[in-house]
């Protein structure tokens, strides 16, 4: 999502140990999305303080981007805008993912004056019955209309120091959203995305997501239309390729992997309670639901609490250290284990507009 970003500041500025620390500014939404893992459990919503972020700022300079994201809407804490500023002093790029349903005229300049980087925007459907189904509360036509217009603020805000955001979006498919596809890349386009980008459910947490989704998990779910998302991706491919549009998309092999983009990133998750864990998954008490037909009720894990300790202690924590040594040796944490963010499907290719796809049964190790 910040990579351009990154490989810029690579040329501009000295490289830093990380590319990124994500920090969760609220769990608090005001969607209530069907494969949301956070209503898999019984959670409290909060947000993160000041005081909190705060004493997160001398870490700040190991990382090149700071990604405010967490499974809340980021635009519900008011004092975003203040953690992008804050960022920025650092030396860091900062952005966040959204619905986007709060985007409307007041906060989209809010954003812009504070020079947020980059911004992903969920949406899980072309047709707008398809996309309240599956985003609950959403709206598919506020959003458009949203997004519509802080396309043509970021004109206005543009100045030779700050070309505006790199505007991404992300459409999770399932069986409920797939043929729509072609219709999405399409309407992305027309919007005015600089990147559309087509994923995998990254997260199982109960038994109906077994049923939703589109890559080989288990015995259990129903057979995968192989045939059917092959002419999907097609004409997405092409309807791509004739709009210029940068189309990222997902393959689907069955296994998983000892590299973990998370962790190859930076491996830091700052949840809103305070809780610091090497990513999302492992952020919050989540169920995760493994292969085998087996759960695992609660996959949290942290290694301390930013309320309680510096950063730099809980960083230096030996169990965190193991932790990290095992990825770095090829090992793959106990804690990780049935991870979907260790998917082979999750791989996906792209060569600027031309875009291109690994086979649907295979693809590199």
């Amino acid at each position: 999502m910040f990579g351009i970003y990154s490989r810029l500041r690579r040329v501009f500025h000295k490289p830093r140990p990380y590319r990124s620390i994500a920090i969760e500014c609220t769990d608090r939404c005001n969607l209530l999305c069907v494969t949301c893992p956070r209503l898999s459990y019984d959670y409290k919503p909060r947000d993160l303080t000041m005081e909190a972020f705060k004493k997160l700022v001398p870490a700040l300079k190991n990382y090149d981007n700071v990604d405010l994201t967490g499974w809340g809407e980021p635009m519900l804490h008011k004092q975003v805008y203040d953690m992008i500023r804050i960022s920025h002093k650092q030396g860091c790029t900062a952005g966040f993912i959204t619905n986007a349903t709060l985007l409307d005229d007041k906060r989209g300049r809010k954003l812009l004056e504070a020079e947020i980087n980059w911004m992903f925007v969920s949406i899980d459907g072309a047709d707008p019955g398809t996309f309240s189904s599956i985003r609950v509360g959403g709206d598919l036509g506020k959003v458009i209309k949203n997004v519509r217009h802080f396309v043509k603020l970021r004109e206005e805000y543009r100045t030779p120091t700050y070309n505006g955001p790199f505007l991404s979006t992300t459409f999770t498919m399932n069986r409920a959203n797939f043929e729509e596809v072609p219709e999405f890349v399409a309407l992305a386009s027309d919007v005015g995305f600089d990147q559309i980008h087509i994923k995998n459910q990254d997260v199982v947490s109960k038994k109906e997501d077994i049923e939703q989704i589109l890559f080989p998990f288990s015995d259990d779910q129903p057979a995968i239309p192989y045939d059917e998302l092959e002419s999907k991706f097609a004409q997405a491919r092409l309807i791509a390729q004739e709009l210029g549009a940068r189309l990222l998309l997902p393959t689907f092999e069955y296994g998983t992997i000892d590299i973990c983009n998370p962790m190859q990133q930076g491996g830091t998750y700052v949840a809103a309670t305070g809780d610091v864990s090497p990513c999302v998954n492992l952020g919050h008490p989540t169920p995760r639901m493994m292969p085998d037909g087996s759960t695992i009720e609660n996959s949290g894990l942290s290694f301390g609490n930013i309320n309680e300790d510096p950063y730099e202690t809980i960083w230096n924590n030996p169990e965190w250290g193991k932790f990290r040594d095992e990825f770095n040796n090829g090992i793959v944490p106990k804690a990780c284990e049935g991870c979907q963010l260790l998917r082979k499907s999750e791989f996906h290719l792209t060569e600027g507009v031309e875009t291109k796809t690994a086979d649907l049964k295979s693809v590199p190790a």
